[in-house]
């Protein structure tokens, strides 16, 4: 009968040892997850601010390009799309005598065209264009 008591005591004292200690644990590893959340949150804010600058800044000098001496064709001719092209060129155009179509995509750095871009590209080089024309 005392073993039983002696038993039942003991294991009350373990189990409120290991209470206390998840408990410890538990809001010890909340802290620390907190306290990572709080800087990476800092460093993701950050981040999302200079991408946002950047593209931007990308979007506003895509619309420029076009009046660069560098530019190879009449500014006047130029449509601006934005996206998924940055522009079409209607060669020719502004003197009354188009001689084609160029679909033109600006590109600084590293920049590289993106899925769409690229499957657009190759429609563009297998001819695959239409005209339509729709009338109401």
């Amino acid at each position: 009968m005392v073993f039983l008591e002696l038993s039942v005591i003991a294991l009350c004292i373990v189990v409120t040892v290991l209470g206390v200690k998840y408990i410890y644990l538990r809001a010890n590893f909340d802290r620390k997850v907190s306290e990572w959340l709080q800087k990476e949150e800092v460093r993701i804010r950050k981040d999302a601010i200079e991408r946002s600058a950047r593209t931007l800044s990308g979007k506003t000098l895509e619309k420029l390009i076009p009046f660069l001496e560098k530019f190879p064709y009449n500014s006047h001719d130029l449509r601006w799309l934005g996206d998924p092209i940055d522009f079409i060129v209607f060669d020719g155009y502004s003197e009354k005598s188009p001689k084609g179509l160029v679909f033109v995509e600006v590109k600084s750095g590293n920049g590289e065209l993106t899925k769409s871009q690229n499957q657009i590209k190759e429609l563009i080089e297998k001819k695959k264009v239409k005209w339509f024309e729709f009338r109401i």
